[in-house]
């Protein structure tokens, strides 16, 4: 006899579903047994929704394991190639500004990035580009988009290219695309990408600070696993804090005082630092000026970044991700 799904029923199944792809995810392939064992969930259940994933081609079904003896289990593994994600953010400021791109698997793997011009600087501009790029890989299911500045629902409160202040992106990309589409701070994302490929088993806070070459710094904290956003988006805009406004400070003390308020506030483990004027050899100084207003035990752990573009490509990608698998299980 079938039983009708309620709303409970139809809840727990999707939440099943949802746990089995993490699971098989981090796993990288697993019999049902093995994810069952590793999701807490029954056999049977795990089993039922490797068979109804299997059947969509979002899990494939690979090689059965030599027999020990009884019958060989099934190994299973997600399909990297049962949609693509497009991770998309703009850099610069009005003067100079580019786009830089990567579209990565349904598992998370690099199939293809680079760069393209921002010029003219106009929101026509930016939609033909991504429509390019869509066309280029139509596999692409969802969008991921960072800009150095604030987002609230949706919508660019401040940005450094001014452009795109007061443009409700999400809407317009998702109505032009069709396609599901997240807009976020580039600080936060670069935060999760970071913490994501350095430290993703690290439940104590992770900082990122960024000095671009416009005068706004930014911050991204990571929290038991997540990226702090704040009531309204404005955590992380360090800019605004008042650092002597009379007094011109050098690039090493203004960093020096962002570590040591987030040492004071979120009491980071780990804070990472890059920007475009600044290198490694001046970390020492950095954690010198830091020793002068904290003890040494609380001070964390300083890493030289570069560049922030493989942190910040990976954060859109793996947060886009999240949250599109989130929104096909459970917004559909």
């Amino acid at each position: 006899m079938n039983i009708p799904l309620n709303s409970t029923t139809r809840e727990m199944r999707k939440n099943n579903i949802a746990l089995v792809i993490r699971t098989l995810k981090a796993l990288g392939t697993a019999t049902k047994g093995e994810v069952a064992v590793h999701s807490g969930l029954s056999t049977a259940t795990c089993g039922a929704v490797l068979n109804e994933l299997s059947a969509t081609r979002e899990v494939l079904a690979l090689d059965r394991e030599a027999s020990r003896g009884g019958r060989p289990a099934q190994r299973y593994a997600c399909n990297p190639d049962f949609f693509s994600v497009l991770s998309l953010y703009a850099a610069g400021c009005d003067e100079a500004a580019e786009l830089v791109w990567s579209v990565s698997s349904a598992t998370g793997e690099l199939l293809d990035g680079g760069d393209l011009p921002f010029n003219p600087l106009t929101a026509e501009r930016f939609y033909q580009q991504i429509a390019s790029l869509l066309a280029m890989f139509p596999a692409v299911k969802t969008i991921g988009i960072g800009l150095p500045g604030v987002i609230v629902d949706g919508v660019v409160t401040s940005c450094d290219i001014s452009l795109f202040t007061g443009m409700p992106v999400i809407e317009e990309i998702a109505s032009r695309s069709g396609r599901f589409t997240e807009v976020g701070n580039d600080i936060n994302f670069t935060a999760w990408g970071f913490y994501r490929s350095n430290c993703p088993d690290v439940s104590a806070p992770v900082a990122y600070i960024f000095k671009p070459d416009v005068p706004c710094t930014g911050c991204g904290m990571v929290i038991n696993g997540r990226v702090l956003t704040g009531a309204n988006n404005f955590a992380g805009e360090v800019s605004h804090l008042p650092f002597s406004p009379d007094k011109a400070v050098s690039l090493t003390e203004e960093l020096a005082h962002i570590v040591v308020a987030l040492a004071a506030v979120i009491n980071p483990v780990m804070v990472a630092l890059s920007g475009t004027r600044l290198n490694e050899s001046q970390l020492p100084e950095i954690v010198k000026i830091c020793q002068k207003h904290i003890p040494e035990k609380h001070l964390p752990a300083l890493i030289y970044r570069p560049s922030i573009r493989q942190d910040y490509l990976q954060g859109i990608a793996e947060l886009t991700l999240q949250n599109y698998n989130h929104h096909r299980l459970f917004a559909e």
